[in-house]
């Protein structure tokens, strides 16, 4: 009888233990009205990146020595054939432009390089125009998503919330107290434990991300517990429900 009962105490125990608070689940638990400053810092160019650089003049057949097979076709061929012809930075950092020669991007941003190239163009373009964006700004998200992988994205302000949308958002076995941004930043690589749940992540040197940072959502304590085999409520149940039926069986 005290087996009986013990046996049947348990089963609402496990339901309960397995139940997620919201406190776990929850974005953005102590946001109010106040808003809440983001800095961006520009992104810098890096050894690898592969560069759009549009010109453009008064004269356009001044530009003839600029423009490229990409330069022609729909908007989506375009694109392809950019990333293949579009300007490689070396591991030296530099790039090389006709007329110009060698280009030095080390410590510039898109906008400080076009600047800079646009200055230099004066000598052979009237009044040239330069626009720069890179081509190749990936995010890898692993882990507990739904859709982990390797995003390509134009956009150079992509936040960490965008690139979760991006793969589905986080499973809800997904710790949202824990998820690790990994970022090479002057040649070493550098970590930042961001907890989703706190509003105060969106001031975090990691809330604008890099290209190449590495987002990583590590399993919470019931999808770790539940990877075994006592862990898992359905197995415990199943052991319960068996331990039941043999006790009924025993006793009769």
């Amino acid at each position: 009888m005290v087996f009986n009962r013990l046996l049947f105490g348990l089963i609402p125990l496990v339901f309960i233990m397995s139940c997620a608070s919201k406190i776990n689940v929850y974005y953005f638990q102590d946001i109010d009205q106040t808003a809440i400053e983001n800095k961006f810092n520009l992104i810098n160019i890096q050894p690898g990146d592969i560069l759009d650089i549009q010109i453009k003049a008064l004269n356009p057949e001044s530009l003839m020595v600029f423009q490229r097979q990409s330069d022609f076709g729909n908007q989506q061929q375009q694109f392809q054939s950019r990333l293949i012809d579009g300007y490689l930075v070396a591991d030296d950092g530099t790039i090389n432009i006709p007329l110009l020669g060698s280009i030095n991007t080390t410590d510039k941003s898109p906008k400080s390089l076009a600047d800079n190239i646009q200055e230099e163009l004066r000598s052979f373009v009237k009044s040239p125009s330069v626009n720069i964006r890179l081509l190749n700004f990936r995010v890898s998200i692993l882990g507990e998503v739904k859709q982990p992988g390797t995003f390509t994205v134009l956009e150079e302000r992509f936040t960490l919330p965008q690139a979760l949308g991006l793969a589905g958002d986080l499973t809800i076995s997904g710790d949202r107290t824990n998820v690790l941004v990994i970022r090479n930043q002057n040649g070493k690589k550098i970590n930042f434990n961001i907890d989703l749940t706190k509003s105060a992540f969106m001031q975090s040197p990691v809330y604008f991300l890099k290209q190449n940072d590495i987002v990583y959502v590590p399993p919470n304590t019931a999808r770790v517990k539940s990877s075994g085999l006592v862990g898992n409520t359905s197995t415990l149940v199943s052991i319960l429900s068996l331990a039941v039926s043999l006790f009924i069986v025993i006793t009769r």
